[in-house]
């Protein structure tokens, strides 16, 4: 036999081993997924009881800003920092325009030219008298305490407020993050933020995916108990060559608990599907921020579609606490930027922050009463993916 011959037949089975422990980890890979989604039961097939898992990640994922009736501002819209500082603001201008084309660069945005930076010390400006959307709106969400509420005649009633009406026609609908957002020019339909959305501009920055999986599902159209999980993704989503989430795409969960939810009990009648409600915590990771959503008692009604896609709302309600530090904790190479976001958005900090307790409804603090909580809808599109949740392998 020649030499060449010889290597040639090493190399082959050297490939022929590669790939062999190639598929050992792949086959491992996936029966730990079954194992800890709780459709399996170690290395036992006989142990599977029920329906694999099925696991999703997020294609769309967006808080809902009403077309139709948007409701009315009869007091206008908030104004900004500009418009509430304009002395301040037109020398810091003048001042930056003379850097950047004398020394080629740009001042800070907590010069000492400006008042200080309320996003960050939020009791360092006065109120300046932020503008709710105080009127009747037709708005998405979900009735999250089952009941159709009003201020009126309320007064013993913790965190009493004004319910929405939905697009459809249901009563009772709780979503008071619109009403504070909902005189903010960013967030009214066609304008910033809803343009935003429409682009589905935070799935396609590259931020961590959102997964879900649903665990139990013999039918997907009538189903009377399936368990329904939220994670964080490692990665980004895939998307395709023109930018679209791909689906039947495997995502490997964020190797932080803290972002993988417990699983909600859920039930699918006529192809929709519900849950009981559940705390959430999510990374999200947009442009200039880098942070963690925390929703309480977070609840799903979405549609199992035929192509296997599940679209809906994810209702809840948004930590205050953590409201303000989404809407604030901006930054670039370390410098906040949290005043430059309100800016573009078209409100004030400071406002913001004073307007947030008048408008929480949940989760009563027990020594104050004060509502600690704001509830919210986001929409969501779900495309089926695999989620992967690997585990250390030794191999001997």
């Amino acid at each position: 036999m020649t030499i060449p011959m010889q290597r040639k037949i090493r190399s082959t089975r050297a490939i022929a081993r590669a790939r062999s422990l190639l598929l050992a980890i792949v086959i491992g890979l996936g029966a730990v997924a079954c194992d800890e989604a709780g459709t399996g039961a170690g290395s036992d097939p006989a142990a599977i009881t029920g329906p694999p898992a099925r696991g999703y990640v997020m294609a769309r994922w967006y808080d809902e800003i009403p077309h139709d009736d948007p409701g009315e501002c009869p007091e206008g819209l908030n104004i900004t920092e500009v418009e509430y500082f304009p002395n301040q603001w037109k020398r810091y201008m003048t001042e930056r325009q003379r850097v950047r084309e004398a020394e080629g660069r740009f001042i800070r945005w907590d010069h000492e030219l400006l008042p200080p930076d309320a996003c960050q010390e939020p009791l360092s400006q006065p109120d300046p008298g932020y503008l709710t959307l105080d009127g009747a709106a037709e708005v998405a969400g979900l009735d999250l305490d089952a009941v159709d509420s009003t201020k009126e005649g309320a007064d013993s009633t913790p965190c009493a407020h004004d319910d929405f009406t939905s697009p459809e026609g249901e009563a009772g609908i709780d979503n008071q993050a619109w009403r504070l957002m909902g005189c903010v020019r960013g967030y009214r339909p066609n304008d910033l933020m809803d343009r935003l959305h429409q682009s589905n501009t935070m799935i396609k920055e590259g931020g961590y995916a959102i997964l879900m999986e649903i665990s139990g599902m013999d039918d997907p159209l009538d189903d009377d108990a399936v368990e329904v999980q939220f994670l964080s993704a490692a990665a980004p989503a895939t998307l395709d060559a023109v930018g679209d989430p791909m689906e039947n795409v495997s995502f490997t969960v964020h190797p932080d608990a803290t972002y993988q939810s417990e699983r909600a009990r859920g039930r699918i009648e006529n192809g929709v599907l519900t849950t009981d409600p559940i705390d959430l915590r999510l990374k999200i990771k947009q442009q200039t921020q880098d942070n963690a959503v925390y929703y309480r008692d977070a609840r799903v009604r979405a549609k199992v579609l035929a192509d296997g896609r599940i679209q809906g709302l994810l209702g809840g309600y948004w930590d205050s606490e953590n409201f303000w530090s989404m809407m604030n904790d901006h930054t670039i190479g370390g410098t906040p930027q949290g005043r430059n976001a309100a800016f573009n958005r078209g409100f004030m900090c400071a406002g913001l922050y004073h307007a947030i307790p008048r408008v929480a409804d949940g989760h009563p603090d027990p020594t104050t009463g004060r509502c600690t909580s704001i509830s919210m809808a986001l929409h969501f599109e779900a495309k089926p993916a695999f989620v992967i949740r690997p585990r250390l392998a030794q191999v001997d």
